[in-house]
C-alpha cells in the first residue's frame, strides 16, 4: 500500500478547512443577516433638574496637604469618590472616600505619592455610583436605587446602573 506523499499530507488540513467553510452556503440570506440590537434606556433627562453638587472647594492646608469640601443634595450617608487628577491626564495624584452627611462632605487632608501636591492646576472629580458595593441599603431605597435622581452629572455606567459624575478644575 502506499502513502500519501508529503504535498497531501500538508494539503489536507487546507482542504477540510474550505470544506467547513462551505457547509453554511446553504443558510437563507435572511437567517445569516437576522440582526438585533440592545434596548438600553433613554438617559437624554437625567442631567435635567435642580444641581446635586451644590459645592465643591479645594482647599490648601498648612504644610501643603488639600482638602475638598463640599456640599451635596443626597441623601445621609452617600458614599462619595473624591480624585484629583492633572487636566488632560488620565491618573489619579490622590484619592479619599468620604461620606454625605447634613448634605456636606469633608476629606481627609490629601498629599501625592512623594508629600504635598505642588501648587498647580487640577481637575477635581466627585463620583458616586449606586449599586450595593457602594451605598448602603438606606440609600439606595431613598434613591430608588439612583434611578429617581436627576440633575446636573446623573448619567448611566455601562450596565445601566445609575451614576453621579462631576468635574471643577482649578488652580491649587
Amino acid at each position: 500500500m502506499r502513502r500519501a506523499g508529503p504535498q497531501v499530507r500538508f494539503l489536507l488540513p487546507f482542504a477540510l478547512l474550505i470544506a467547513s467553510l462551505g457547509m453554511g452556503c446553504g443558510k437563507s440570506r435572511e437567517q445569516s443577516q437576522a440582526l438585533s440590537f440592545e434596548q438600553l434606556p433613554d438617559t437624554a433627562g437625567l442631567s435635567q433638574g435642580r444641581a446635586i453638587l451644590t459645592e465643591l472647594e479645594p482647599v490648601r492646608m498648612d504644610g501643603g496637604a488639600m482638602r475638598i469640601t463640599g456640599g451635596a443634595d443626597l441623601p445621609e450617608g452617600t458614599r462619595l469618590q473624591l480624585s484629583i487628577k492633572r487636566p488632560g491626564e488620565r491618573t489619579t495624584v490622590a484619592m479619599a472616600h468620604v461620606e454625605v452627611h447634613d448634605r456636606r462632605f469633608e476629606s481627609p487632608p490629601l498629599m501625592g505619592e512623594y508629600g504635598p501636591l505642588p501648587q498647580a492646576r487640577y481637575q477635581f472629580e466627585v463620583t458616586a455610583r449606586f449599586t450595593p458595593d457602594w451605598q448602603s441599603a438606606s440609600v439606595l431605597r431613598a434613591t430608588g436605587d439612583g434611578k429617581s435622581l436627576r440633575g446636573p452629572g446623573i448619567t448611566r455606567d455601562r450596565n445601566g446602573d445609575a451614576m453621579f459624575f462631576l468635574s471643577k478644575e482649578a488652580q491649587r
